[in-house]
């Protein structure tokens, strides 16, 4: 009975809340890229792959600290390229940097618009709705997969790392730790976040093969070099 209330809660909340896209995408258009081409379809509910990733959510969950959770839960509050902000220290920040606060706010629209076109197709129920023992930091805002975060740490960490590529493994490595919070948090499957980060990365190959995105970027570049994060070539 308490799993059905989850469910039947979760599915009310997902209805109710939806995944619809709220703009149009600012850089890709729909005719030029489709999430679901590059996804499978995720595990059923009652399938052993699932059972296995909530098994993992329960080891992760079981290991975590009160750090660790509050950190996972910051994160999922912090959809800016200012993410990375560990990575290039508190200057890094939208008040300093306009410009590219201002585009990077567009390759986030894109990611949302094109992450819930994938999440409709397949409308998979989050793990608290399928688990009623997971603990997650929120109950999350849309379908399960692909995870929005992931996709968006991979697209605006690939964008970011192709304007200061010396510090590309470090930016990449906070989009995986970024990603990994989801699992943290208990909100997303390991199959979610894999997803996200591949069509976080699909979608910045897209967008960086564009001579319109590339003369977007010079603003950009100018503004990261003037603060001093891209050296001289």
């Amino acid at each position: 009975m308490k799993l059905r209330i989850y469910l039947f809660t979760a599915s009310c909340f997902l209805v109710a809340g939806g995944t619809a896209p709220a703009k149009e995408p600012l850089l890709v258009p729909a005719s030029q890229f489709d999430a679901r081409t590059i996804l499978h379809t995720p595990p059923a509910n009652d399938s052993e792959i699932t059972a296995g990733e909530l098994a993992e959510l329960h080891r992760i969950e079981a290991g975590r600290t009160k750090a660790e959770f509050d950190k996972a839960a910051a994160d999922g509050k912090d959809e800016s390229v200012f993410l990375f902000r560990n990575v290039f220290g508190d200057g890094f920040s939208a008040d300093r940097l306009p410009a590219t606060a201002a585009f990077f706010a567009k390759v986030g629209n894109d990611e949302g618009f094109h992450a819930a076109i994938a999440k409709n197709q397949w409308r998979r129920p989050r793990p608290i709705a399928v688990d009623a023992n997971i603990h997650p930091c929120g109950p999350g805002k849309s379908f399960s997969y692909p995870s929005g975060h992931a996709t968006r740490a991979y697209v605006l960490g690939i964008v970011l790392a192709s304007v200061v590529p010396a510090k590309r493994d470090a930016i990449l490595e906070r989009a995986a730790d970024y990603a990994r919070s989801r699992l943290i948090c208990g909100v997303h499957y390991p199959s979610d976040v894999e997803a996200g980060r591949l069509v976080g990365t699909a979608l910045a190959a897209v967008m960086l093969s564009s001579p319109r995105v590339q003369r977007e970027l010079e603003p950009v570049r100018t503004e990261l070099k003037a603060a001093g994060y891209v050296s001289n070539p």
